[in-house]
Formats: structure tokens, sequence, C-alpha cells
């Protein structure tokens, strides 16, 4: 199969319920919706169940508000033997234009009713131009991320945010459960962090990476715990921990790290406190790379390929 023909496209309407007390888009519906779309491609590619098992450099570069209306483009640019790598874009429609709101590098593994990896039987094509290029691209991504897919998250003692049963609703199908619900979660319970170090309105800037190392079931009782560990001049970084405990005994399933910016009077501003520097600046980077990218709104071709012709000098002779 080529990449071109996995493409997929789902609409959201954001509304009052979806929106921050700064009426936009709350952090956790973009990146449960963000999931849904990745979901439905690995799904259709798969042929069978799949839980998220990575996300990583989830970026917000365009404001969305109330009433906006957010499209989700996702395509298959990566398979292994029982997982694959999904490109999903959000877009903010502006008349005939998409203006890239989002991005985010999502791995999906195929698994069993109990969450055991399975051969996924299928391979991936690419042909010259555009699918070449985004093809290489994410083969050296997947490469890059993989110590961080196998090794076992550290002991770092953070403290205890908040626990949870998970009850049949957070589960997408079967009794596994769904990993945009669980994003949800931890983008709300990370806010809680940030607001304790420094009280005052923020917004998800980011989603520098996330791990699912083990599923979680329907039934477990999960324990998040985060801590703020790092600050900048605007932007305040938190990492979280999740751990799960029902009848498959007690383990640690998945960690990551969200930035969040401190906003007022509509734009950000000083934080004011001391702590930590922020583990790394290349996610800032890239993200102010994404910003400002529009297509006409007819177009099939991800944004992340645009991205790629300016900063790695590729060039496929296909136009944007």
């Amino acid at each position: 199969m080529r990449i071109g023909d996995t493409f997929t496209e789902m609409a959201r309407l954001v509304t009052q319920r979806h929106v921050n007390p700064l009426s936009t888009l709350y952090g956790g519906y973009m990146l449960m919706w963000l999931v849904d779309a990745g979901t439905i491609t690995a799904l259709k590619l798969a042929g069978r169940g799949t839980v998220l098992g990575y996300m990583d450099r989830v970026h917000f570069v365009e404001p969305v508000r109330l009433g906006d209306l957010l499209l989700y483009r996702a395509w298959c640019v990566n398979v292994r033997r029982t997982s694959l790598t999904v490109l999903v874009e959000a877009y903010v429609r502006r008349d005939k234009w998409l203006a890239l709101a989002t991005v985010g590098r999502l791995i999906f593994v195929a698994v069993d009713s109990s969450g055991k990896p399975v051969p996924i039987g299928m391979e991936l094509e690419a042909q010259e131009g555009w699918e070449r290029d985004i093809h290489d691209h994410f083969r050296r991504w997947r490469s890059y991320v993989g110590p961080a897919l196998e090794s076992e998250p550290a002991e770092r003692g953070w403290p205890l945010i908040s626990s949870r049963l998970v009850m049949p609703e957070d589960a997408l199908h079967g009794d596994l459960m769904y990993g945009g619900r669980l994003l949800y979660y931890l983008d709300e319970l990370a806010f809680v962090k940030a607001w304790e170090k420094r009280r005052g309105a923020y917004v998800t800037v980011s989603v520098n990476s996330i791990a699912f190392k083990r599923p979680i079931f329907v039934g477990d009782v999960i324990y998040i715990h985060g801590e703020v560990t790092g600050i900048g001049n605007t932007s305040i970084e938190v990492g979280v921990e999740v751990a799960a405990e029902g009848i498959h005994g007690r383990r640690r399933v998945a960690e990551g790290y969200f930035t969040f910016v401190h906003m007022a009077d509509g734009k950000p501003a000083p934080i004011g406190v001391e702590g930590p520097k922020p583990r790394s600046a290349e996610h800032v980077s890239e993200a102010r790379k994404l910003r400002g990218i529009t297509i006409p709104d007819h177009e099939r071709i991800p944004a992340t390929w645009i991205l790629i012709q300016r900063y790695s000098g590729a060039s496929s002779g296909a136009g944007e």
C-alpha cells in the first residue's frame, strides 16, 4: 500500500464545552482528537485492535478558538512487524486555506485481547516525490526514538497528583484503556502542577514525548505522579509518570513531558519564579519552524513535508 492511500480525514467543531477560560481549545481535547485520527488510520491498516505506544513532539502552533473548524489529516508513514507510525496534522480552516495548528507523531502497536503485540502483516510503499521524503524522514525518526521505546521508566520519586479508577467509558474497545482518554487526563493534571508552581492561566504548547510501556485495563486504578522539570521565561515543563494496579498486578505504564505557556492579557507573560532549566529547547525550535504554514484545502500533501524541504534541502519535484 502506498503512503498516499492511507490518507484519513476527520473534522471537529470547537464548541463552548471544548474551550478553556481564554476561549481557546483545551489541550486535552486537541490531544484526544489527534489520537482519534491516528487510531482510525491504524485500525484501517492493521485490521485489528491497536494501542498507542508512543507520541513525540506534539506542537501546538496555531491558536484554535471557539467556533473554529478543525480538520485532522493522517497518513501511515512507517510500518514494522507489530507497529506502525502515523503522522497526524490538525488544521484550522481559513476560507479556502488551511492553517497548520498541530502536528503529532504517533506509534501504534497491534495487539490481541490481552494486550500482547501481534504481527500486522502489511508493507508500505513510497513513490518518488513527497512520499519518499516523508518515508525516509520517519524511518530515521523511528530509529532515533527506539531507545525511548525499549527502556524502562526511571524511578524519580515524583509526588502523587491524582488517582482514578479506569471505567468502561475509558476504553475504545474491549477492556484496554484508550490512549486518547489517558492523554486528556494527563494534560489536565500536568496543568495542575504548573498552576501550583505559579498561579495563573496556562495553555498547552507541546507534548515533548509520551511513552506507553504497558497496557492499562478497565478496573485498574491508575496513579499519576508529576513534577515541574523545567522553567523558562514564559514556559513551564511538567513531567508525569503513570502506574497501574489491578488483577494484573502493579506496573509502571507510562511517562512523558508537557510544556505550558503562562498567559496574561492574551499573550505570553513571564512566570517570575526560579526553577531548573527545561530539558531541551529542540522542540521549541521545531515548533517555531512550523508556525505560519498554510496549504490549500484541496491539497493532500502533509505540511510536514514542506518543513522537510525548507530545512533539510530535500527536493522531490512536487509543488507545495
